[in-house]
Formats: C-alpha cells, structure tokens, sequence
C-alpha cells in the first residue's frame, strides 16, 4: 500500500554524474522511481522560416525501485548554506554500492521538506528492517520475509493469497511472510495474530455487519447514469435514501457522486469523487486512489463500495426513502417495529439492561447457533453470548449459509461497527431489521 508520495525531486546514483527530475512512490518495503523528462515530437510541419515545428510534452517513465532494506543508512548532509541533500547508503560488507546507492538535493528553502522526507524515509527503513513478528499458531516456526514483484502483462492467478485469510497480496510489489516450517505465505498482520481456544477450537472469524448495508448490483446500468454534470446529479440523489450514489461521466472522466451515509466521515450534503486516468506500458487505467488501479469503472466501484461508503446504487429499490429505512437516517420519523423470527427455540438470558428479549440465546457455540437455523427462513437470527462476547448469527439470502458478526459492548454501549452505537441490544437489533430485507 502507498505511504508516501514525493511530486518532484533532484535525484541522482552515486554512480551518477547529473541529477535529473523523478517523481517517488514509497511503499512499506520499497522506493519506486519515474523519472521526469520533456519529450519532443515532429510532426511533419514547418514554420513561417521553414525550420520543423517541434512539439513538447511532459513523460514520466518507470526509472527502477529499490528496497527499503538494503539502505543501510539514511543521513542528511548540506556542503553549503543553500543546498541540502539525503544520502540513501547501500552497503555490501564495509564497500558503498554506488549503482544502489542514492543521493537527493535539496535547493535553497526546500531544507524543511529535506527534514520531512528523512523522516519518512528513515521511519519506512526501520519498518521494513524489524523483526519478525510471531502469533500463537507459529511461535517456534522458522520464517522469512517474502517480496515478490508483479509483471505488468501478469494474470490474477500469479498473484499470491494469505494461508490464514485467503485474500491476496496487493499491490505490483508484494510483501508479507513466507512461514518455511508451515510452507504458506501470510499477510504480516495474519502472521502475527494470536489465537484463542474457545471450545477446543481456533478463535471464531467474524464476518463485517457493515457488508449488510451494501446492495449486489447486477450490472452497470445499476448506477451508471451516462453524461450528467454536478447539478443534475444532486437533483437526482436528493430523494434517495443516505449511501445512495451514482457514477456519470462529465468532461472526458468518470465522476462519483453519493448522498453520503451516517458511516460516512464526509459531512457535506452531497460528494463528488472524480476519477482519474493514468497511462502504464500504453494502457490506460484508471483510479480514485493512489496504489489502486483498474481497467475499467465496474472494478473500480466494486473495489471502493466498502471504503468509500457506497451502499445503495441509484436505480436499485434499497435507494428509495421509506418510512422503515428512514429511522436509519439522521431524523427517525418512526418508532421501530419489531419483526418475528420464525420461532427459532428460545432461552431466557439475562441482559445488561434487565430484560429478555426473543432473540437471545444464552452461552451456545457457534455450531450450535448453525444447528438452531438450519432450516429457518433467509434473514432468521439470534443473539448469542459467550467468553464474555456477545455474536449475532444470521442465514444469508439465497446461499443458506451462516454468517457471525462480533457485537462490541465498550462504555455500557453496543455496536456492530464501532461506529454507531446504542443503550442496549434491543435497540440494535431494531435498528438493523430495518435494513433492506435484500441484504439481511
């Protein structure tokens, strides 16, 4: 994942003569270089004195990267009052590699983003160069670092996936841990977790309630409403529900525009999210945030649905503003409703706030909690609490499976998402059966 970006900057090898103008991406483990140049093209024209007309344009071409690592040191020099520069010093044994070793200047008044970009650089040295850290499930395991770098013309199955999560490596250099003793590769954080016994088994995996929100789209015309400027886009999500959105295409690019959810940290009515073009070995890609890039919008839209809050597509029914989904909004007009579940057994359980609800169901596993919905209606759930956690266990629509989700209890407040919060599990619960009977 991207950490840092410098825009521009004097860069030489120490192997170098001149310094020339790049542009710096820097990722947790490495440094990636594009190097900046002005290229001219003739296009067959000549001028009012017949010399060729000659045309410039601004390039950016990958140069090389460099691992963080193998810089065994980073310092700051100034030879004079004016000039400041960073030494990035590789060294094999007590010799300078000068073909891996760089050097940045720094003009008269750029020394406080020379002081800046030490530290940045210095803070991502020490990161990648720690030690190893070890969960519970490989405490006695010999383990090594793996990075790997992804061609361009490379397909999806050349990627690389966690052992413990199952999700991929991202990015076009890739980093994480490759376990020797277990023969798997693992994200850092997925190696460095701790697992509890529970029940004679690995630590219960629980699935994200926000998902609930986030409406399946069959196909772009769910959302893409073609040529639209800012205007008409907010006469269009006016009416909808919060976390609606919407992609148009107003001057030559792709355009977000959402009516932004209580999850969401934007604060403004309605947002605008351009989206931007780049050019990489003579294809285009496009993004809405550096370190992620895709081929086309319907990628980019199913990648940032979670990130970026988009829940509620604009030709989808769960856009609509009803009464039962306004008690959702920041106004609730309605009282909740209560809603049956297909009488799954019952068990009275005390609660923090003295009352028994239907859907509690004591000190029960997670196995258990499958057993007592199998066969229930898509949407049945119950409570359950155990190791002094409270979980919410649900049947999916369509699939018949399960999903299990954490309920947090911190301040005397419940919450499925940390972000909104209620006086007691009844009123969590209410609040989420009123989310679209699509999603549940």
């Amino acid at each position: 994942v991207l950490s840092h970006e410098i825009a521009e900057i004097d860069m030489k090898k120490v192997s170098g003569t001149s310094y020339s103008k790049f542009q710096l991406l820097l990722f947790e483990n490495y440094l990636v270089a594009f190097e900046l140049t002005e290229e001219e093209t003739y296009n067959n024209r000549v001028d009012f004195w017949g010399n060729a007309v000659v045309t410039k344009r601004n390039v950016k071409r990958y140069y090389q990267h460099f691992k963080m690592k193998d810089f065994s040191e980073i310092r700051k020099t100034s030879h004079d009052k004016e000039t400041s520069y960073i030494h990035l010093n590789h060294y094999q044994g007590p010799s300078l590699v000068p073909s891996s070793s760089l050097v940045f200047r720094f003009p008269f008044g750029k020394q406080s983003d020379c002081e800046d970009i030490h530290n940045k650089l210095e803070e991502l040295r020490k990161k990648s160069s720690a030690e190893i850290m070890k969960g519970s499930d490989h405490l006695d395991h010999d383990c090594i670092v793996f990075r790997k770098e992804i061609n361009d013309n490379s397909e999806v199955m050349q990627h690389e996936s966690c052992k413990d999560c199952g999700n991929f490596f991202k990015g076009k250099l890739q980093t994480g841990i490759n376990c020797l003793t277990c023969n798997d590769l693992f994200h850092k954080e997925c190696f460095a977790s701790n697992k509890d016994d529970d029940y004679g088994t690995a630590e219960e995996k629980f699935d994200d309630p926000e998902d609930l929100l986030i409406t399946p789209t069959d196909s772009r015309e769910d959302f893409y409403l073609g040529e639209m400027d800012q205007k008409n886009a907010n006469k269009k999500l006016k009416p909808k529900r919060r976390g609606t959105f919407i992609v148009r295409f107003s001057k030559d690019r792709f355009v977000i525009s959402k009516k932004p959810h209580k999850n969401d940290p934007i604060r403004k009515e309605y947002d605008h999210l351009p989206v931007s073009t780049v050019t990489l070995t003579g294809e285009k890609w496009i993004y809405l945030e550096k370190g992620f890039a895709f081929k086309n919008i319907d990628d980019l839209i199913k990648h940032h649905r979670k990130s970026h809050k988009l829940y509620f597509p604009i030709n989808s029914p769960d856009s609509e503003l009803t009464e039962r989904n306004s008690m959702t909004e920041e106004i609730q007009t309605i009282a909740p409703e209560r809603r049956q579940t297909n009488n799954i057994p019952q068990i009275n359980v005390e609660e923090p706030n003295n009352s028994k609800d239907e859907f509690m169901h004591g000190d029960i596993s997670k196995e258990d909690a499958e057993e007592r919905l199998t066969d229930k209606a898509e949407g049945t759930f119950l409570v359950r609490h155990n190791n002094g956690t409270y979980k919410l266990s649900m049947v999916l629509p369509n699939s018949r499976k399960f999903k299990h989700s954490m309920i947090h209890h911190t301040e005397g407040k419940f919450s499925l998402t940390n972000q909104k919060k209620f006086d007691s599990l009844k009123d969590l619960v209410d609040n989420y059966m009123n989310v679209s009977p699509k999603n549940k």
